[in-house]
């Protein structure tokens, strides 16, 4: 939880935050009720008064772009405070071309050919063509963006279409986190350790399958295969939820830290796993095998159910 973090304030750090909630200062709201000089011997009680007033005011209203910018590395602190339906969920797939490459019968330059969303409760796709400019204004509906490996990836393939900061709010790139914990490889690869599951025939799919899949679509007027394509990025987006839970549960518990776990996790994943330091973190990440099946299964359904009706086209089996 934010009220639970005092990185942010001026002078403090992780042995300070460390001081205070060892000293029974949990929250903003007792430190507040604390706030007798001594608390802070090294900066004006002023200061630290003043920024925690904002701190209350900023996420009250929702700023989770300026808890970003003060948070850098630990801004993954948001979770808990946002994964209530303000946090969307992306991730793009590509024709594996550069992202300035204008392609055929585009103006926008831009290789990329698909994105998945996801918020916890609706899910969406959108296709390169006059769909895909709906996007900016879609992801602005939301105060943070997830991804994983989206700051090396999805985001600068995005920017060559729509511009640096066509995104407002805040950016969680899990792809750090998951590396302090022990998560390690790709995401495919993340999601298996933590016992998450894609339904068949995605399971198989891989990044280069996507491009071929965009080729069928495009050369051959495949719309089974857009089909698939659409299942396989959506199963990405959707277990980023996942994978976000297990990361944040695995590092506040290997850190000791006093903030709350989020929900949706399970003690009989993950069981044996050990952090990079040894910590044994036996059920801090976990995530239930079936968990999160039965949201990926209704969005990948509701989803493409609705893009089957935005097309037309002869339907022939993949496999």
């Amino acid at each position: 939880m934010l009220t639970r973090t005092f990185l942010h304030l001026p002078g403090s750090g992780p042995q300070r935050e460390r001081g205070l909630w060892d000293a029974g200062v949990l929250c903003w709201d007792d430190c507040l009720a604390r706030i007798p000089r001594d608390l802070f011997d090294e900066s004006p009680a002023e200061a630290f008064e003043a920024m925690l007033c904002e701190s209350r005011e900023r996420l009250r209203a929702g700023d989770a772009h300026w808890f970003e910018e003060r948070l850098g590395a630990e801004a993954w602190r948001l979770a808990p405070d946002f994964d209530d339906g303000r946090i969307v969920y992306l991730d793009i797939e590509t024709d594996g071309s550069p992202g300035d490459t204008i392609p055929e019968d585009e103006e926008a330059p831009g290789g990329t050919t698909v994105v998945g969303a996801w918020d916890g409760r609706e899910a969406r796709v959108f296709l390169r063509g006059p769909g895909l400019d709906e996007l900016p204004e879609y992801l602005n509906r939301y105060r943070v963006l997830c991804t994983f490996n989206g700051r090396s990836f999805d985001m600068p393939y995005l920017e060559k279409r729509f511009g640096k900061g066509f995104f407002a709010g805040a950016h969680l790139d899990l792809r750090p986190i998951t590396r302090v914990v022990g998560l390690t490889g790709g995401l495919k690869k993340i999601e298996a350790q933590i016992g998450v599951k894609r339904p068949p025939p995605i399971d198989r799919f891989t990044g280069y399958d996507a491009v071929k899949l965009w080729r069928l679509f495009k050369q051959r007027q495949r719309t089974d295969a857009l089909d698939g394509l659409a299942r396989y990025n959506l199963a990405d987006a959707v277990n980023l939820q996942a994978v976000l839970r297990a990361a944040y549960n695995a590092y506040i518990a290997q850190q000791k830290l006093p903030l709350r776990a989020l929900r949706g996790t399970s003690d009989r994943a993950y069981a044996g796993r050990r952090g990079p330091g040894g910590e044994g973190v036996a059920g801090a990440a976990g995530v239930a095998s079936g968990a999160y099946q039965r949201p990926c299964t209704g969005a990948l359904n509701s989803s493409c159910i609705s893009l089957k009706r935005a097309l037309s086209g002869p339907k022939r089996s993949l496999a």
